[in-house]
């Protein structure tokens, strides 16, 4: 491979021109030619001089030698892992070795037994301090939390003695958030979402911790959430999954605010912890500084030991502060007490080894070579690798359980993270052993600096896990949604609606800039090569422009819909419904435009950031706009007159009102259409364009008309007074009082003919009430004057009038629907008849029969006269 490689570099070398610098070059491209075999020679004419191909070739011939180079001297160090035995044959099993050793084991005892006596002493006296900081915070999460469902009693708060143990202090932080996790369920389950990472229901083993996602703010809005899906369970899913979405933020920003309010307990306990470290330290550089030059070579091993156990001890405080196994109050990262205690466990064995590979560090001032030093080196980050892998094989079913979980409830990538979960072992495995053999092949500066970069990287992401829990936790207090939201301020209630992509922005943010501090760490350094390259400051001043573009437009839409949206309650409090109608109905339409607008204007800006023309979409937008505007004219028309009418309001959502030739309440306005909904139910859909005249109901009053009509020979008096009795018993009644504006107005009669008297009036009303007085007058009409005897009219009566037997003229009245006479048999009738039959036989000269007007009738209630 080497040799081919090498082949095609030189068939480049000699296909390159002559030139000046030809002679400096020839001696080389001459041997690198002699070298290569014969059947690189057919190369030379087929490859373009120092082409791509070539330039590939020759860099990767160069990376294949560097590469072997190392994997040479790497197996070499590695063979000469004996070279310890001889150091210790030569130099420590002679009388000066001896010497040496005994001078190291008496700097040993004293430098080591009074730091450690000061240490345990120390830490003997920090523990009560950490237990009463454990119990408090544990105190403080009980009493903001509130009694899990079902009624159960919640755990008092109990303070542990100051000689309790650390299992003692254990049980009171799960009891202090058992009732936490019973809301979480509660609140997951009626959201519909999957039970907390690492159990698998309520019921699951009390020994395996609370989970730390479990919010005692989050308690409240689980009786709520549980409540409204019980009360709808008919509701859509767009309304449940809306439901879940407002569950997982409330979870999550609970989760951040819980941890944050935790962050000064744990930190307060982690410097209480750094404290006996801090002395062990400086007590063993006091006593090391008291030694003399004699003791010089022993001091500064055991130097190195003292400074590899000061790292190892902050890197397990680092580790407790974020697992803190015996204290689940004061935990930061969320995990039950068992893996909490599992993730400590294994990282004090990694430090541990590492601490075994630095303390090797002190045998070079005693003489050990520096070949035998690289040696062990290596095979102790070897062990510390082995170690990682025996921990990723135990933690192979878990994980994946988990990423299958995770999958479950993400199916927009759920079968990326199913695949990745029967391969991540292979994955974590190879990438493991991967690393060791990348710092074993290019070794620079030793255990030492792998070390430094080992524990940099701790504190990077510690600084990152404090940062993301500080900043996580004050944007959730800030933005977040709170118990009390009656409370809440017109600001806050919108500010929550963005709650959930800061927090995705801002996490992002976290780890960026996280991922890019390790990568600096270890020598790879992406920003600064962005920052640094032509292209770097081109695309940050694009990015920057582009995200105050974002936030100018997020700005004037929270103005504008703030400003809409508190007029609207504005006036909504003060009872002017009518002005609140109208905004409430104009206020879709002016979003959707504001909306559009200010896309447009971001859109355009971003792309004209990023390097596109936006002078040709411009001007094809205008063309389109014209080409728009004269095809569709009765478009332009819908829209310019919907504008018009919903600006007079002249007719709002719930109106009953005629357009267009068809009536229906008014169920939906658009900038171009208006939905009427028929008496019978038929939905109208009417373009503002044919809209001419605006029949409203709704507006403020509706009168109910009277109209009564009552026959010739009625008491007319009687009938005026009977209505003004009626309108004034219907306005003292509750049921119609409230719709009433004033009393009964009769206007007269209207309307003499020779069928009836027409009285009208009128009754003034509520629009709402109008048509509920109008019927109830006219039923108690038909009522009264049927009580009363008062006759009404009836139009469909015809008379016709014939002549008789001899000289008598008889009228005979018939039934013009069934041809049948009509029955008028009471006395009243017939006593008109007789009268109208002799008025008519005096004028036409007749004798009545009998001396009298004959009434006469037959079976069929005939009955003589004339019809007035």
């Amino acid at each position: 491979m080497e040799d081919t490689l090498r082949a095609i570099a030189a068939a480049g070398a000699l296909a390159v021109p002559a030139s000046a610098s030809a002679p400096a070059s020839a001696p080389a491209a001459a041997s690198a030619a002699s070298a290569a075999t014969p059947a690189s020679a057919p190369l030379a004419g087929a490859l373009r001089s120092n082409g791509l191909v070539v330039q590939i070739a020759d860099h990767a011939a160069h990376g294949a030698r560097m590469v072997g180079q190392h994997l040479n001297h790497t197996v070499a160090t590695l063979l000469g892992l004996w070279s310890t035995g001889s150091w210790w044959q030569d130099h420590l099993s002679t009388a000066q070795g001896h010497t040496l050793l005994i001078a190291l084991l008496r700097v040993l005892l004293l430098t080591l037994v009074p730091a450690l006596a000061l240490a345990t002493v120390l830490r003997r006296a920090i523990a009560a301090p950490e237990r009463a900081i454990a119990a408090h915070q544990a105190a403080k999460q009980r009493e903001g939390a509130e009694p899990p469902q079902g009624g159960a009693p919640t755990p008092q708060p109990q303070t542990p003695e100051a000689t309790g143990t650390s299992v003692a202090l254990a049980a009171q932080a799960q009891a202090a958030e058992a009732k936490a996790e019973a809301q979480e369920d509660a609140l997951r389950e009626a959201a519909g979402m999957e039970p907390a990472e690492g159990k698998d229901n309520k019921d699951s083993d009390p020994n395996a911790g609370p989970n730390a996602n479990a919010s005692a703010n989050a308690a409240a809005r689980a009786t709520v959430i549980a409540a409204q899906a019980e009360d709808n369970a008919g509701t859509s899913l767009k309304a449940a999954a809306d439901r879940a979405k407002e569950t997982y933020n409330a979870l999550r920003g609970a989760h951040h605010w819980r941890l944050l309010q935790r962050l000064p307990g744990a930190m307060l306990v982690m410097l209480l912890e750094v404290v006996p470290v801090i002395a062990f330290g400086l007590c063993a550089a006091g006593v090391l500084s008291l030694l003399g030059p004699e003791d010089a070579a022993p001091a500064e091993a055991v130097g190195h030991i003292v400074d590899t156990y000061v790292i190892c001890r902050v890197l397990a405080i680092f580790g407790k502060l974020l697992f803190a196994p015996d204290a689940a109050a004061l935990r930061l990262v969320p995990l039950p007490d068992n893996w909490a205690a599992y993730a400590q466990r294994w990282l004090v064995r990694i430090v541990v080894i590492g601490g075994v590979g630095g303390a090797i560090g002190g045998a070079v001032p005693l003489g050990m070579t520096e070949d035998a030093h690289l040696a062990l080196v290596k095979v102790v980050t070897l062990i510390g690798h082995l170690a990682l892998a025996v921990m990723i094989l135990q933690l192979r079913r878990p994980v994946a359980d988990a990423m299958r979980a995770a999958a479950a409830r993400h199916g927009s990538y759920a079968w990326f993270m199913q695949w990745f979960a029967d391969i991540w072992v292979a994955v974590a495995l190879f990438v493991v052993i991967a690393l060791w053999f990348v710092w074993a092949l290019d070794l620079r500066g030793g255990y030492a600096a792998l070390l430094r970069a080992g524990g940099l990287s701790l504190v990077v992401m510690l600084a990152g896990r404090v940062s993301a829990i500080v900043l996580l936790g004050a944007l959730s207090r800030v933005f977040g949604l709170r118990d009390d939201q009656e409370n809440m301020s017109f600001g806050q209630r919108r500010a929550y609606r963005y709650y959930p992509a800061l927090r995705r922005i801002l996490l992002a943010t976290i780890w960026i800039v996280t991922i890019d501090l390790l990568l600096d760490v270890w020598g790879l350094r992406p920003a600064r090569i962005l920052a640094l390259a032509p292209i770097g400051h081109l695309l940050g001043s694009a990015l920057l422009t582009i995200v105050i573009a974002i936030v100018a437009a997020v700005a004037i839409w929270e103005v504008a819909n703030g400003a809409a949206e508190r007029r609207l309650n504005a006036w909504t409090d003060a009872g002017d419904f009518v002005r609140a109608a109208r905004l409430r109905t104009l206020l879709p339409m002016f979003r959707t435009t504001l909306f559009v607008s200010i896309l447009v204007v971001v859109g355009l800006t971003a792309l004209s950031q990023l390097g596109v023309n936006t002078a040709p979409l411009i001007a094809g937008a205008s063309i389109f706009g014209v080409a728009l505007g004269f095809g569709s004219q009765k478009l332009v028309q819908d829209f310019i007159t919907g504008i018009f009418l919903l600006t007079e309001n002249a007719m709002q959502v719930g109106d009953w009102v005629t357009v267009a030739g068809v009536s229906g309440t008014v169920e939906f306005l658009s900038i171009r259409t208006v939905r009427l909904r028929g008496g019978d139910g038929s939905l109208y859909t009417v373009p503002f364009s044919s809209v001419t005249t605006v029949n409203n109901t709704n507006r403020g009053i509706g009168n109910a008309a009277v109209k009564v009509q009552i026959a010739h020979g009625a008491d007319l008096q009687r009938a005026i007074d009977t209505l003004k009795e009626i309108g004034a018993g219907i306005r003292q009644e509750d049921a119609f009082k409230n719709g009433i504006l004033s009393d009964f107005a009769y206007w007269g009669v209207d309307q003499v003919d020779g069928a009836a008297v027409t009285l009208v009036g009128q009754i003034q009303c509520k629009d709402s009430a109008r048509w509920g007085v109008q019927r109830e007058f006219n039923k108690r009409v038909l009522l009264r004057f049927t009580e009363r005897g008062i006759e009404l009219a009836n139009p469909q009566r015809n008379f016709l009038v014939g002549m008789a037997r001899g000289d008598d003229v008889e009228g005979r009245t018939y039934g013009d629907e069934s041809g049948n006479a009509s029955d008028d048999a009471n006395d009243g009738d017939r006593s008109r008849a007789q009268s109208r039959g002799a008025a008519k036989a005096a004028s036409q000269g007749g004798k009545p029969r009998n001396g009298r007007a004959g009434a006469s009738g037959d079976g069929n209630g005939s009955s003589s006269g004339k019809p007035n």
